[in-house]
């Protein structure tokens, strides 16, 4: 009879303290999330052409990354998310709170005019800004006012995805790297980690007068590739990052 009442008295106990021990986990609000359609283009050279050309590429509406972004964001917060030493603040505390909703960037990078059309630079998770952040340290950079912001949480966290041409051994041809930027600041504003990962497309585009040959059907696949490969990449890196980074927060 003993043993029979000891094994719920256990159960219960174990519940109890892993209830505690969660409730207690520190939470960071993750306040900017965001795709850039634009392909940068260092490796290549800066003609007027070339940046002419991924201009008009960036507002065509087939050049479609938004179920990168979908998949990006769903892999992150489900998934990845479960890696860092703290908890995501929720959705809704973020992106429905007035002042965030009212917030626009130091860059006009959030400015929500456009935000339902396609051809817009950066594609969000809905109600999310893409806000950059700032390099100056100061009391209006976009990091210090999500700090002062959500200062009941213990941190604010931007995640951004954005892509580069990169030359490949073969001549006249060039191939699409995919990088993410994920950055967190303490209530203090102070950094507490950084990472930067890369994936690479394994196909290539030709080039035409140093000029990647613009075709969406072409493009699109190629970004896509390069997202996969530094998605299925990343959680590697979020995992020894996070480890180390918990004692700063």
């Amino acid at each position: 009879m003993k043993k029979t009442l000891l094994l719920p008295l256990l159960f219960t106990t174990l519940l109890v303290n892993s209830f505690v021990g969660h409730s207690q986990n520190k939470q960071v609000a993750l306040t900017s999330f965001w795709v850039s359609k634009h392909i940068g283009f260092e490796q290549l050279g800066g003609s007027a052409a070339l940046a002419a050309s991924i201009a008009s590429l960036s507002e065509n509406p087939d050049f479609n990354l938004q179920p990168v972004l979908d998949n990006f964001y769903k892999t992150f917060t489900e998934v990845y998310a479960k890696n860092f030493p703290f908890d995501l603040v929720a959705e809704d505390d973020v992106i429905k709170k007035e002042e965030y909703i009212n917030y626009e960037g130091r860059f006009n990078e959030s400015d929500d005019a456009d935000r339902s059309k396609l051809f817009q630079r950066y594609l969000t998770p809905e109600g999310y800004k893409p806000l950059v952040e700032s390099l100056f340290k100061g009391e209006k950079s976009n990091q210090m006012q999500m700090v002062k912001m959500f200062d009941g949480s213990d941190g604010v966290m931007f995640v951004s995805m954005g892509y580069d041409f990169v030359k490949k051994p073969i001549p006249f041809t060039a191939g699409v790297r995919a990088y993410v930027k994920i950055k967190v600041w303490n209530k203090e504003g102070k950094k507490v980690f950084s990472i930067n990962e890369y994936g690479t497309s394994k196909k290539t585009v030709a080039m035409v007068g140093g000029i990647p040959i613009m075709k969406t059907e072409t493009l699109l696949p190629l970004c896509e590739s390069a997202s996969e490969k530094l998605v299925a990449d990343l959680g590697k890196k979020i995992k020894k990052v996070s480890a180390k980074a918990a004692k700063k927060l």
